[in-house]
């Protein structure tokens, strides 16, 4: 992994390894569209209770209004509110904060929906689409928060390497743990893959080895080791979701997993400053 890493030839971090280069293939590369849903809509004088059963069935939260059966789109309704009447008695006005054009950078998604459950998307000057939190669960954004972590990762890797020289580290982990990274190194060096023992250990094992050097946490802003521990504790439990397709939200809220995306992105810029000051430099 080292090497893969960093570049032989020339000693630096080899590109798309910098987490400015990963933010922008998600700045430039891939927008809202990536994920976003059509928007189901009804007539702003359709009876509200026909609406109301229609959207029990599609389980929809809201649905467009249109000024009519052809024309644009007004604004939304919530299914919640909908009992007796027509649509126009229950329509809320878009505001400028629910919408978001679909040029919009995939990667902003997710500071915009910490506060709030959906956003519109604009085509022209249309409402064309939909992305509600649920949407955060699809592929794109998976790989998204897959990246950061990966690269984060990667930065534990090297801390270890670099605050535990000549395999010092082995002094802090138990025999078990030790002996399964050897095992796993047994492995992949059967398969020709060229690696050392550091990339043999879990995130677990990088996660303590981390938290437990006075110099790490400080160079990683952790107010505690016990504080940081348990940062990059939560940052595993996300890791082991992704990599096992499961509900990222489980246990947890979209509000956590957000803030939590930002402090992975905050580890990595501590490090990759660390790194160009002290090796690069």
């Amino acid at each position: 992994m080292r090497t893969l890493w960093i570049s032989k030839r020339t000693g630096r971090l080899r590109t798309g390894t910098r987490i400015s280069e990963l933010r922008k293939l998600f700045e430039t590369g891939i927008t809202v569209r990536a994920i976003e849903e059509p928007i189901q809509c009804c007539a702003i004088s359709d009876p509200a209770p026909e609406i109301a059963q229609k959207m029990h069935q599609l389980d929809f939260d809201v649905i467009g209004v249109k000024d009519s059966q052809d024309g644009h789109v007004i604004g939304y309704i919530n299914a919640c509110e909908l009992v007796q009447g027509r649509c126009r008695e229950y329509l809320q006005a878009f505001r400028v904060s629910d919408l978001v054009s679909d040029s919009t950078p995939l990667i902003n998604v997710l500071t915009l929906l910490r506060d709030r459950k959906r956003v519109f998307i604009l085509t022209e000057n249309n409402v064309t689409g939909i992305i509600t939190r649920a949407d955060l669960q699809k592929p794109p954004i998976r790989i998204l928060l897959f990246g950061l972590v990966s690269l984060l990762e990667i930065h534990l890797s090297y801390l270890v390497r670099r605050f535990y020289p000549t395999d010092s580290w082995k002094e802090k982990l138990s025999k078990r743990r030790i002996d399964y990274a050897k095992t796993m190194m047994e492995q992949r060096t059967s398969r020709n893959e060229k690696m050392d023992l550091v990339d043999c250990l879990q995130f677990c094992d990088k996660r303590y080895l981390a938290t437990a050097h006075p110099d790490i946490c400080r160079m990683l802003h952790f107010e505690s080791s016990n504080l940081g521990n348990k940062l990059l504790k939560d940052i595993e439990k996300l890791r082991d979701k992704l990599a096992h397709s499961q509900d990222i939200v489980t246990g947890t809220t979209w509000e956590r997993i957000i803030d939590l995306v930002g402090n992975v992105e905050k580890l990595i810029e501590g490090s990759e400053k660390y790194v160009y000051e002290t090796t690069f430099a």
